[in-house]
């Protein structure tokens, strides 16, 4: 109250009146003299700009922007970003730089509103350079919002992948992008849409794949989708993958991506909320005609949840099981999915044969199996294949013709599963046709 009254006496005889209009003339001119004229093209400490009109040797303001990504990926430090105007860009480009906890992330963004495109075109690749983003051993960095297409190639040698994680990289966020015709077609050839590597003895940790579309990719033995080696910690949530010609997504470990001093195995990470369909090996020359492709794959993983998917028309829904002869895929929950219309089982688990892995200690909780099986090959909803082994089958829904297995067990000596209070619902139609809206 008191400072109210000095201030009222002041005015009153003009004293801090005069004094007032004097300190902000001072200020106004020390501003005007002291600073640059701030404008479009001075350039923001935080926020820089790429275009198909732009130049490598410019400032990379809006108004003067880089022309290359690449230009972006060499310049930006922690907590800027960059965004990327409409138009086609050819070109691979690598992140090795790195933002940080306190700074913040390295964020290569679609400028609001527009549809930046990465296409390979006629650019000839390598084996060590045919990736649209190449991060390697860099931290907190943000791939949002980019379409990516058409890296095509006969050659085994080479290996195309939209975007490839490796080397101990953490804090990685894959969001809102478009993958598709990432292509393969040696019969001895591999591809991925996105692929983390763990090769490392320092984990890949910290993970987000969210909202993005794979699509349309000619894989040959890979998968659209791939975490494997040394990697925790990941959330996969909320993504498209559909037409392809092998498996959706695939979280492996013990294939040796990384030496005795790392822990080989994809772990403690959720698959959740994805839609996942269409995705077939029937015409995928390294498969000769077999229907082998799962939905989702959990290939030597361990500590998973896979929860709420939606997993339509797949050769198998979800696979649970080891390649590797000795390990397993464990402590997988697989809850809350509906599983619906694959050409196999719903649910396969274990080795295909007795000198593979298995499946140990995974719970198939409160899930919904609505006539699968389509193609008649005696898969049943659920198959128990080798070293299926102490996993719970509780609470799940079963919608079947008449005719078909519930349950196929391939080993019939094996009594460790328990399987129980499971509720079984008989059609006498068959599935309808399911188109899901991927613009949803």
């Amino acid at each position: 109250m008191q400072k109210i009254k000095n201030f009222i006496t002041c005015k009153r005889y003009g004293l801090f009146e005069d004094v007032f209009k004097k300190a902000m003339l001072l200020s106004v001119l020390l501003f005007l003299f002291s600073y640059p004229e701030a404008s479009a093209d001075s350039p923001s400490s935080k926020l820089f700009y790429v275009s198909e009109n732009g130049d490598d040797s410019n400032l990379g303001t809006i108004n003067a922007p880089w022309r290359t990504i690449q230009k972006a990926a060499n310049s930006l430090k922690a907590g800027e970003t960059v965004y990327v105007r409409e138009g086609i860009y050819s070109e691979f480009v690598k992140i090795n730089n790195s933002g940080t906890k306190e700074a913040g992330d390295i964020t290569f963004k679609a400028y609001p509103g527009e549809n930046p495109i990465l296409d390979a075109g006629k650019m000839a690749g390598d084996s060590g350079n045919s990736t649209f983003f190449d991060v390697k051993n860099s931290n907190y960095i943000v791939i949002n919002g980019f379409e990516m297409r058409n890296i095509t190639t006969n050659d085994p040698n080479q290996y195309p992948v939209a975007i490839l994680v490796r080397e101990g990289s953490s804090n990685i966020k894959i969001l809102n992008n478009n993958i598709h015709d990432i292509s393969n077609y040696s019969i001895n050839g591999n591809a991925h849409g996105i692929q983390f590597y763990g090769d490392s003895s320092n984990s890949i940790h910290d993970i987000t794949i969210q909202n993005n579309e794979i699509h349309h990719l000619t894989l040959g033995s890979s998968e659209a989708l791939t975490l494997s080696g040394n990697i925790e910690g990941f959330l996969i949530n909320q993504n498209k993958i559909h037409h392809n010609n092998n498996i959706g997504i695939d979280v492996a470990g013990f294939y040796k991506a990384c030496n005795d001093d790392c822990i080989d195995q994809a772990r403690n990470g959720t698959i959740s909320n994805n839609i996942v369909y269409h995705n077939t090996s029937e015409k995928n020359p390294a498969y000769k005609g077999s229907f082998a492709a799962g939905g989702i794959y959990a290939d030597g993983a361990t500590n998973i949840l896979i929860k709420n998917n939606f997993v339509y028309k797949n050769d198998f829904g979800i696979e649970l099981a080891s390649e590797n002869q000795g390990k397993t895929t464990s402590n997988i929950t697989v809850e809350k999915n509906k599983i619906i219309n694959n050409n196999g089982a719903g649910i396969i688990m274990g080795g295909s044969s007795v000198s593979n892995g298995g499946a140990y200690k995974n719970i198939i909780n409160e899930n919904e199996f609505t006539l699968n099986d389509r193609l008649s090959q005696g898969y049943g909803e659920i198959t128990l294949q080798q070293h299926v082994t102490e996993n719970q089958f509780l609470n799940n829904k079963f919608y079947i013709n008449k005719t078909t297995n519930l349950i196929q067990t391939i080993n019939k000596k094996e009594k460790s599963n328990t399987i129980k209070n499971n509720k079984v619902y008989f059609k006498i139609f068959t599935m309808p046709e399911f188109k899901p809206n991927i613009n949803s």
